[in-house]
């Protein structure tokens, strides 16, 4: 009796439950990472802070890099769950989760139950949506919305109903508002191009349906009417400095060649990359679908995943979460085609033999790290790869063997093959407490709360260290840095707090103002070319020194 079957109610309980377990409950494990989690923690904290909810403010100046969805619900999560880590992180963790959840009911609707628990499950534990998903980012929000976008327009152009091209335009809307007009041009690329290739000129008029438009511009409009009318600046830097110029220049030196991104979608669906490469194999769902109709559904989930790719490959600005909502099309196409493989009792293009030959020289290439690298010890570095190539290796294991001729049971296969999943993301968990220590403010932080004095303002020289406005719940001076926050500095909430080093030495040799100065320790002759700073306190932070300039009175 095929256990897949037989048992499936159980065995998608608990594969949710370990998922969900996976997900939120080392969430607050680990502190906020520089810089990305804790500007995005401190933006919603400044809005409770002011109770201005319409104009984002970071480190108290003018902050219009993204729109304001993320912050929103951030803000909402700190209501609930306090000012914590584990709220910092919660509704990005959410969407993640329903991400996956809306791969694997599409992917249930068009390939079977079968394929869709697994696309949801390839989705959930493959390793960059796991990674972007558990941060405090908008990369994964959008992933939900183009997600949510995708699946909702394909169900309505199926079924000829209307009214899931409401949630199609809601999904937009809500995209916009999380970060900006990519979650509208990427969805309406793919339709585009899908209406091309399989001539279905009728979806034209039928996807602009004007109650849905109508519901777009209800959800999105009302905020950038708002923002736009309290700053009369924010329409050229949002949409011309930070889409267009963005997209097309150098300006935030992210740049990095075209192919940057193709390794990183078979990195990114570790441990299942071995079934992304079995979808150009012959006998694959994508090159033989099962019918007229497969087709089309393999030709919307392979542009899908396409326009996104080369879209973010032809920009000069490149970062490795962008490519996420590449991961739900592939997950579908390799969840219906792992399905159709346990249909014939044959992994065919050697899905298997792959897979363990790929985590074979994974998981060397991990403990060898362990024993040879210099960054960390190994003490820390060894049981983190001992537990991820377990996961790793088990899996193809344990698939060889309940599928070979005497047992030719696929169906425990597959199930070892998703636990197999779950404890390679169990064993990748270790990393993030290793960064917290590593890539976070919140040790600096701390020593700040213990030893400040009422009257002592916070400085950074040379970088803008964001979880430390978030930990000290205050405004940092920023010395010789201005970077992302250049635009909010030539305003007025900026006068006074972006001196230049030249005027701020004099002021920290005199002790007229009290200051504690954050400063990397390499950076000391920076900023005093003798290598004396004249503090009269100084506490270690890791790679980061304390000063204190108090003067005896």
């Amino acid at each position: 009796m095929n256990v897949l079957f037989s048992y499936r109610k159980h065995i998608f309980i608990a594969l949710v439950i370990a998922i969900l377990a996976l997900y939120f409950v080392p969430l607050g494990s680990h502190a906020l990472l520089e810089p990305d989690e804790g500007r995005y923690s401190e933006i919603p904290r400044e809005m409770i802070e002011t109770g201005d909810y319409v104009t984002p403010m970071l480190n108290y100046v003018k902050y219009f890099e993204k729109p304001v969805l993320l912050y929103w619900m951030n803000a909402g999560s700190f209501a609930v769950f306090g000012q914590n880590e584990f709220a910092a992180r919660f509704a990005t963790a959410v969407c993640a989760v329903l991400g996956a959840l809306v791969t694997g009911m599409l992917g249930a609707y068009i390939y079977g139950s079968l394929a869709g628990l697994l696309a949801g499950v390839i989705t959930a534990l493959s390793l960059l949506y796991f990674a972007v998903g558990t941060i405090n980012i908008t990369d994964m929000p959008l992933s939900f919305f183009i997600t949510l976008a995708m699946a909702s327009f394909y169900v309505g152009h199926i079924e000829r109903n209307r009214l899931w091209y409401l949630v199609f335009y809601a999904a937009m809307a809500l995209g916009l508002l999380t970060k900006g007009l990519v979650a509208v041009v990427l969805p309406g690329g793919i339709i585009f191009w899908y209406i091309i290739f399989t001539h279905k000129w009728r979806i034209i008029i039928e996807a602009l349906y004007l109650p849905g438009i109508l519901l777009f511009f209800l959800i999105s409009a009302p905020w950038f009417w708002l923002v736009c009318r309290a700053n009369s600046d924010f329409f050229h830097f949002f949409f011309i400095q930070e889409h267009f110029l963005r997209y097309a220049t150098k300006m935030h030196n992210r740049y990095e060649p075209f192919w940057f991104f193709l390794p990183m979608i078979p990195a990114g669906l570790m441990p299942w990359t071995a079934f992304l490469f079995s979808l150009f194999g012959s006998d694959s769902v994508v090159r033989s679908p099962y019918h007229f109709e497969k087709r089309d559904a393999n030709t919307y989930l392979l542009l899908w995943f396409g326009v996104i790719l080369l879209f973010f490959s032809l920009s000069s600005s490149k970062l490795i979460p962008y490519i996420v909502p590449c991961i739900p099309p592939l997950a579908i196409l390799m969840g219906a085609d792992i399905a159709r493989m346990v249909d014939n009792e044959r992994w065919h293009g050697g899905a298997v033999a792959w897979m363990f030959g790929i985590a074979l020289v994974f998981s060397a290439a991990l403990i060898g790290y362990a024993f040879i690298g210099k960054e960390l010890p190994m003490e820390q570095t060894l049981p983190i790869a001992l537990k991820v190539s377990g996961g790793l290796l088990f899996g193809p294991l344990a698939a060889m063997w309940f599928s070979a001729p005497r047992r030719n049971n696929f169906s425990v296969a597959v199930v070892a093959l998703c636990l197999s999943s779950l404890l390679f993301i169990f064993g990748l968990q270790g990393i993030y407490k290793i960064m917290g220590e590593t890539r976070s403010m919140k040790a600096v932080s701390e020593v700040i709360i213990k030893e400040q004095q009422p009257d002592e303002t916070i400085a950074a020289y040379g970088e803008i260290l964001q979880g430390i406005p978030f930990y000290t719940k205050q405004r940092v001076l920023l010395v010789d840095e201005k970077g992302e926050l250049d635009f909010g500095s030539k305003h007025e909430e900026g006068k006074g707090w972006f001196p230049t080093s030249t005027d701020f030495l004099p002021e920290w040799k005199d002790g007229s103002r009290p200051l504690i100065l954050v400063i990397e320790k390499e950076r000391i002759k920076s900023l005093f070319p003798d290598g004396k700073a004249g503090e009269t306190k100084r506490i270690d932070a890791g790679e980061y020194a304390v000063l204190f300039n108090r003067r005896v009175k």
